[in-house]
């Protein structure tokens, strides 16, 4: 009777043992979590990297689709323009879409 006792005892610690290192060992139950936490957070991450990406793609589309747009586009966010022009700069977030008119006067910025 005595031996039966010993021996049910070490198996429930044996079977403890398994469930601890189950949940909480290498690879376990834990390390699962953490990781499928890590994956959705940069699915996330990769979500927005793809919106950018194609807003990125949109844009050159446009700038390869014709020459007076990429010109517009010189001229408006590095301030390019022609010799007799005059860059007229207005406070304010607009887009020109039409390049500015030639020979008009002298060169100002503001």
């Amino acid at each position: 009777m005595l031996m039966q006792k010993i021996i049910l005892v070490c198996l429930v610690v044996v079977l403890c043992m398994f469930i601890y290192q189950l949940q909480n060992g290498m690879d376990g139950i834990n390390d699962d979590k953490i990781v499928i936490a890590d994956i959705e957070q940069q699915t996330l991450v990769n979500e927005s990297l793809i919106e950018r990406n194609n807003k990125l793609e949109t844009k050159v589309e446009t700038l390869k689709g014709s020459v007076a747009s990429l010109e517009a586009k010189a001229r408006y966010e590095l301030n390019m323009i022609k010799p007799g022009e005059t860059l007229v700069v207005l406070p304010g977030n607009y887009s020109i879409k039409v390049p500015v008119k030639k020979n008009i006067g002298s060169v100002k910025n503001k």
